[in-house]
């Protein structure tokens, strides 16, 4: 099952298992044999299967896909065997909280395949009488699941409902209706794997759509002449294939206006993604062919006609805005749909004009279908690009050049030949040679005013087409004069730039500025414009050689011997004077590709060129000998680019012989040292970059054992350079051999290679076990006595130096294993190691020996460890000692499961014996004797949690037969158990004991672990319902604040062990909160009592119990409830906001706020907290915090099994959370999710179905509950009115200010003074362009200001009328009319079109703003709660005829709502 995870070795390992299913199927007896007693042979490999699924959910799509649908076939009795030990019944009837993720897709996964071999009958044997209200059992679970809050169940679920084996079958009404209310969720998909999954199901989704499309219009074209008589249309006579053709169209017209709202500027980076693939599906299923000028117009629908004529002049106005973007991926597919796009516009125009010759070359549907546009749009983004230097609009100027050069010499009779290729290139090339001579004449002019960059990135573009030469309508001397300029301003720009590039600290070159010179640039901006200048010549000189048909044929004047020798010298060059690591790694793909040019060449003298660039390789590495960096700079480059060209043959032969050459040379010195020239470090570099290419993979195995021997050599130099050289190039090979990163945990599981392939690699490769062994006997030569500064004679390496060589070993073991024949010596050298004086070497040691001890032999091992000291009674050294018990530490650590397993717990007690009878007198050292308590209590922790699920169970049924007094917390079980622990409880106090009375010295860890020791037994004293007070007084005497703090810590770990209804852990923090501690203490004991109150809310809010509390006055003042806080640490700032939430939470339950006012102004001051903490400028941790502390209020919110809870008071808690859901961070969002599943989670709720349960639900449906639930329950609060007008209008929200906003707060001398920012203000601040370099990144990128002045617009609309007074209605009519006006203005001062005014994000924002709000002002009109403005309708008329951006236009609110 293991090779099944794999997506290249999965098809083949199911065929397999289907085949070794077959045949245990056709042999009874093997079939028997398999079998167990009491399990099947059936009810065994579904047990398998299952187990597999859980440690490895990727492994759910390949089944699915490669095995269960071939295994099931072979016996349905098995398919009820796997339904059976599926939760598929808790799934059906809503149960879904009970359920992990791997559950429920396990399940869709499961009830699909059944469903799809017609075995839907073997689901009703097990739901019970589940009503499916006509759907089937994958249709009902999977629209549950769509709105789930985990991505992987969601995708599973769209899966499931839109899969078909015939991609004819029509989708069924209600799956069209739902899919529209979802698919904005998966657009908003913020995790790159999960958009992905969507775009392929969507793919698949397009393809079915068409052919059912097809299949529909066919059967319909029959009867035609009925269903073209109108009479026929207005009578409603519809088959049913018209009405399901009707569905589909609507469909997709929705979701074509849906990808329209998706590309708007402000959208979030995964909703544009997500829209731009999907229209490129759209474009390549040819389904958007059929919506505007297909079979569908037998079936005109009036909204969908008028869309799919606005639809491309709206379409293009995004795209062409999107060029602009700051995300590269999203510049790259927009401007790839532009292309798409026109070329579909090219070929119908091409169409029309072979039907009607005469016709007018120009798309009239298509305004943006003209050269003059394009011009006008490179105008506006290259002014954008200089007055900035922005690497995006750069970018954005290249592609757009590019997109007008293909669509120059179409047109021809339109624009008289105006708009060639061949004038386009030339006015290019023109103005990049003007720009250079500026960065020549002054760098900092250029930087400032005139970047080249856009020019650079426009022939890049240009270049790589394919037909180049062809498209360019040159001649071969045209172009060769083309070509020599382009190289001429290559090299120009290397000139203009390698000054501050070729620095040996490029970030720190300092700019000389003349003393007239006021520019503000500093060296980030000098290193940004020199780095992109040469990133895209290389990109450049890339695109030159490796396109075919760049250059005409070698005939006619191509690329001949002389250009290529000439960019590959100026590569060469640049690789090896560059410092930049970002620039000489562009550069070397360059490199890269001339040498292929080269070596695939018919002319014997490119062909040469390879030498000659080698040979001047060599002559580099020797040259600069003493100009060492790390990792050498280009130098390997060079190496890998000439090899890479020439994987194969006497070249690569020869070079890897000279790299092994330099590499082992011996180190020449001079007496002084004064002079050191290490070609070796760049020779071990080279070969590093080797063996790590893929390109040369196969060509380097022969030498990789070579190469091994040469890296452990280096490791013997007494010079660092050529050691630490060395050491990267043996890790470089063991990623060769083993790959992976080389990061390896301290967890139990085996981190090296199977046994077999370990085997394998020592066999492939022999040296590599003899040169584990020279390494692991590098510390011989210490003497584990001395301090460890001993010097190895005969290697002239000093102690530290031979100590070193010992941990390559160590890796190559962990991550290889040990070789067959060597395993005991190896064994025994890594348990000589446990005795160095290095504890680094100590640790290692023993976390490799705890890994590689089998479980079976695990206790003996334990027990090995120390018996040769047991046996003879002589003390063990304590370096010794504590190398054996990190050993037993990470042994027991990592393999936490031996703990649950009763006989391994005995044998470990017995084991242990003689090493608790050791510690007593041996044990000297504080480091030690910490360790030692650290085991003790790991075991006796767990014990505890391990039983804690029995606990846990025996206390649910306590709870609910009412028994709360007599709850038996240590529930008698077998002997041997409870004497387990009990033995283990005494060690830990008796070892506690002896370490106080010794004389060792007390170090920070050993105190540490004595408070960890003592509170532990105190609290396993306190299990026993009549010792309550234990480890209170164990906690109060510890008078050390080290201790304090390590005691605290035990007791936040260990608190699970008590029932969450027990009061006495929540006295002991009440307490010792109240007392006078260290902040460091009580930081963690607000965490601490944070948790537990949350624990008990949760228990008590699900079993709706009376449990009788301590008087609240005890524990309400715990945390200050003043305005202005004390100055704290951000870390108890934020334990101090989660503890408000959780404290009030208990408060409220055992008290009501609206009748303490006491209470209820602690409840507006946690609500300005929470304000603060959840918003943008506050950090991670604080959002966190605030997200965490309405969590903990949620049992509030929503207490029981009631409906939500609308209090006035709790009107500013969901606003915040309202916030928390709209957070950049996703972790915030989750937990803003969770506690809007709890609120809708209520089984009696009128807001959600019976039996739902608490599924947790994806952030974006969340938020559209909660603003549901909003608008609902506060539609009459003016508070609630004034907030959603704020958040319309892009103001301040006004729970910021918490009090309630009434008129009288806003006159002044008499006249009504709008609470609302001057609209024209607004506008003013919106058209300040930033002209920064590096712009700062907005604090959210999640939250789109469009989305959300459209859904409060919504929200106003539904507002009692009653709340609207003439204050609210006055001042958002004034505010709207000003605002249009000043539309009209831009409108009429700016010429419209993309890259303009109106498409700058700040003002395309405020004008969405504006029309939103004009849309509430038109309904209030209509529903006759303010009287009709004629002023209002007079401007939405002008601005309808105005040259306005057309998602404006589509917003201008019509006559008639």
């Amino acid at each position: 099952m293991g090779w099944m995870r794999h997506a290249d070795t999965g098809p083949t390992a199911g065929r397999l298992i289907v085949a070794l299913f077959g045949c245990i199927e056709d042999d009874t007896k093997l079939k028997d044999s398999l079998a167990s007693p009491g399990l099947s042979w059936a009810a065994i490999w579904v047990k398998a299967m299952l187990d597999a699924v859980y440690q490895w959910p990727e492994l759910i799509e390949n089944l699915e896909q490669h095995l269960l649908p071939e295994l099931l076939r072979v016996n349905h009795f098995h398919i009820e065997e796997l339904l059976r030990a599926l939760p598929i019944e808790d799934l059906c009837r809503g149960n879904i909280d009970r359920l992990t993720k791997e559950d429920l897709r396990l399940c869709l996964a499961v009830m699909g395949v059944v469903e799809d071999l017609g075995a839907s009958y073997l689901l009703d044997n097990v739901m019970n009488g589940v009503d499916l209200h006509d759907l089937s059992y994958t249709q009902r679970v999977s629209t549950k699941l769509l709105v789930h809050g985990s991505a992987a169940v969601r995708i599973s679920a769209l899966k499931s409902l839109t899969y078909s084996s015939s991609s004819t079958i029509p989708l069924p009404s209600y799956l069209l209706v739902t899919l529209q209310q979802v698919l904005p969720c998966f657009h908003a998909e913020p995790d790159s794997a999960a958009r992905n999954e969507f775009c392929s199901i969507v793919k698949k989704l397009f393809l079915r759509i068409q052919g059912v499309l097809h299949r529909l219009t066919k059967a319909l074209s029959v009867s035609a002449d009925i269903i073209r008589q109108p009479e026929a249309l207005m009578a409603g006579s519809f088959t049913k294939d018209s009405e399901s053709l009707q569905d589909h169209e609507l469909f997709m017209s929705w979701y074509m206006e849906l990808l329209l709202k998706e590309l708007q500027p402000m959208a979030s980076y995964p909703r544009h993604i997500s829209a731009l693939k999907v229209l490129q599906l759209l474009y390549a299923s040819g389904l958007y062919n059929a919506l505007s000028s297909g079979p569908l117009n037998l079936l005109p629908s009036p909204k969908t006609s008028q869309l799919i004529k606005l639809y491309p002049t709206s379409l293009i106005h995004l795209l062409l805005d999107l060029v602009m973007d700051a995300f590269d991926d999203v510049r790259s597919m927009a401007a790839s749909l532009l292309h798409e796009h026109y070329s579909m516009v090219l070929a119908k125009q091409a169409a029309s004009t072979t039907a009607r010759p005469d016709a007018s070359s120009r798309t009239d549907s298509d305004p943006f279908w003209n050269h003059s546009t394009l011009d006008l749009v490179l105008q506006r983004s290259e002014g954008l690009s200089r007055r900035s230097g922005r690497a995006d609009y750069a970018d954005g100027v290249g592609r757009l050049y590019h997109l007008k050069y293909l669509l120059c010499g179409h047109d021809e009779k339109l624009y008289n030949g105006h708009y060639k290729r061949h004038l386009l290139l030339e006015k290019l090339i023109s103005d990049l040679e003007i720009d250079i001579q500026i960065a020549h004449d002054n760098i900092q002019t250029a930087i400032m005013s005139a970047p080249l960059h856009g020019h650079l990135i426009a022939f890049r573009h240009i270049v790589s087409n394919r037909d180049f030469f062809r498209l360019s309508e040159f001649g071969p001397q045209d172009w060769r004069r083309m070509h020599n300029r382009l190289v001429h301003s290559c090299s120009r720009t290397w000139t203009a730039v390698k000054g501050i590039l070729c620095y040996d600290s490029p970030e720190g070159h300092v700019i000389v500025e003349s003393e007239e010179d006021e520019s503000d640039i500093d060296v980030k901006d000098a290193l940004s414009y020199s780095w992109r200048a040469l990133k895209e010549t290389s990109a450049l000189i890339h695109a030159m050689i490796s396109n075919v048909g760049y250059s005409p044929p070698s005939a006619d004047g191509g690329l001949t011997y002389e250009d290529l020798k000439i960019l590959g010298d100026l590569t060469l060059t640049q690789l090896a004077e560059l410092r930049h690591r970002g620039a000489f790694s562009t550069v070397s793909q360059t490199f890269l590709a001339c040498c292929i040019r080269c070596a695939t060449s018919d002319d014997s003298e490119i062909t040469k060129l390879a030498s000659v660039w080698y040979n001047e390789t060599l002559i580099c590495i020797e040259e600069k000998a003493a100009a060492l960096t790390r990792r050498s700079a280009g130098l390997p480059a060079m190496i890998t680019g000439l090899l890479g060209a020439h994987p194969h043959g006497a070249l690569f032969e020869r070079a890897i012989l000279d790299l092994h050459t330099i590499a082992n040379a011996p180190v020449e010195l001079d007496g002084y040292h004064t002079d050191i020239r290490l070609s070796q470090v760049h020779a071990l570099n080279c070969l590093k970059d080797i063996f790590t290419n893929s390109r040369l993979g196969p060509s380097t195995e022969t030498h990789l054992p070579k190469t091994l021997v040469i890296a452990v050599n280096s490791l013997e130099k007494n010079i660092w350079a050529i050691r630490n050289c060395g050491l990267m190039l043996l890790k470089a090979l063991l990623t060769r051999l083993v790959g992976g990163t080389g990061m390896v945990s301290r967890s139990g599981s085996q981190s090296h290679l199977p046994g077999s392939m370990a085997r394998k690699t020592y066999e492939k490769y022999p040296v590599l076990a003899d040169l584990v062994l020279r390494l692991l006997q590098h510390e011989s030569a210490v003497d584990p006595h001395a301090d460890g500064m001993t010097v190895n004679h005969d290697k002239h390496l000093t102690a530290p130096h031979s100590i070193q060589m010992v941990f390559p070993a160590m890796e190559i073991i962990d991550r290889i294993g040990i070789a067959p024949n060597n395993e005991l010596l190896v064994e025994q050298l890594l348990l000589t190691h446990l005795d160095s004086p290095v504890w680094n070497l100590r640790d290692k040691a023993a976390a490799i020996l705890s890994r590689r001890m089998e479980k079976k032999a695990l206790i003996s091992n334990l027990y090995t460890l120390m018996e040769d000291a047991l046996r003879q009674g002589r003390v063990l050294p304590q370096n010794a000692l504590h190398g054996r018990l990190l050993c037993i530490k990470y042994i027991i650590e990592g393999r936490q499961s031996i703990v649950n397993d009763r006989a391994y717990r005995e044998d470990l007690s017995v084991s242990l014996d003689g090493l608790l009878c050791y510690k007593t007198t041996k044990i000297t050292c504080p480091i030690s004797a910490a360790i030692l308590l650290d085991i003790e209590r790991f075991i006796v922790e767990a014990l505890l949690l391990g039983r804690f699920e029995d606990i846990l169970q025996l206390g649910r049924y306590c709870l609910l037969a009412g028994d709360i007094g007599h709850i038996e917390l240590l529930p008698s079980r077998e002997g041997n158990d409870e004497d387990l622990l009990q033995k283990w409880k005494h060690t830990v106090q008796v070892t506690c004991q002896h370490i106080a009375d010794s004389r060792i010295y007390m170090t920070d860890a050993l105190i540490s672990a004595l408070a960890r020791g003592r509170v532990l037994s105190a609290l396993l004293e306190d299990l026993n319902p009549d010792c309550e007070l234990t480890t209170l007084n164990v906690l109060q005497s510890l008078d050390n604040e080290i201790a304090f703090k390590a005691g605290i810590q035990c007791l936040n770990r260990m608190q699970g062990i008590f029932d969450p209804l027990r009061l006495q852990p929540l006295r002991i923090y009440i307490i010792l909160l109240q007392q006078s501690i260290a902040s460091d203490s009580r930081l963690l004991l607000m965490e601490g009592l944070s948790a537990l109150l949350s624990s008990f809310e949760q228990s008590v809010g699900v079993t709706d119990l009376a449990v009788p509390m301590p008087v609240r006055d005890e524990y309400i003042d715990l945390v200050s409830w003043e305005e202005q806080e004390p100055m704290t640490s951000p870390e108890t700032a934020n334990a101090t906001l989660k503890l408000r939430g959780a404290l009030l939470a208990h408060a409220y339950r055992f008290g009501s706020i609206e009748e303490d006012s006491d209470m209820g102004a602690k409840l507006e001051l946690w609500a300005r907290m929470l304000k603060l903490g959840g918003d943008v400028k506050s950090d991670l941790s604080t959002r966190l915090a605030a997200a965490a502390s309405v969590d903990y209020f949620k049992t509030i919110l929503r207490p029981g099994h009631s409906e939500p809870c609308s209090l006035p008071a709790f009107l500013s808690i969901y606003l915040v959370l309202y916030t928390i859901l709209l957070d950049d961070d996703e972790d915030v969002r989750d937990i803003g999710a969770l506690v809007v599943s709890w609120i809708f989670a209520s089984p009696n709720s009128s807001h959600e179905p019976v039996g739902t349960g608490s599924m947790s639900l994806c952030s974006v449906v969340a938020v559209e509950k909660l603003v549901k639930l909003l608008t609902t329950s506060y539609r009459e609060s003016k508070l609630f009115v004034h907030e959603a007008l704020s958040r319309l209008t892009g103001e301040e929200p006004a729970i910021t200010h918490v009090k309630r906003l009434v008129a009288s707060d806003f006159v002044h001398q008499g006249v009504a003074v709008t609470f609302l920012s001057p609209v024209r203000d607004l506008f003013k601040i919106a058209r300040q362009e930033d002209s920064s370099l590096f712009v700062e990144e907005k604090q959210n990128l999640y939250i789109d200001p469009v989305q959300e002045s459209q859904r409060w617009a919504s929200v106003l609309v539904h507002i009692s009328p009653t709340t609207l007074d003439d204050f609210i209605t006055s001042s958002l009519i004034a505010w709207v009319l000003v605002g249009l006006e000043c539309l009209l203005h831009i409108a009429d001062q700016e010429v419209g079109g993309p890259i303009g005014l109106m498409s700058k994000p700040e003002i395309f924002t405020l004008g969405v703003r504006v029309l939103e709000a004009a849309r509430v002002i038109r309904y209030w009109e209509q529903q006759l709660i303010v009287r009709h403005n004629p002023s209002l309708e007079g401007l939405l008329i002008k601005l309808k005829r105005a040259d306005i951006h057309p998602m404006w236009l589509s917003r201008v609110p019509q006559e008639q709502m």
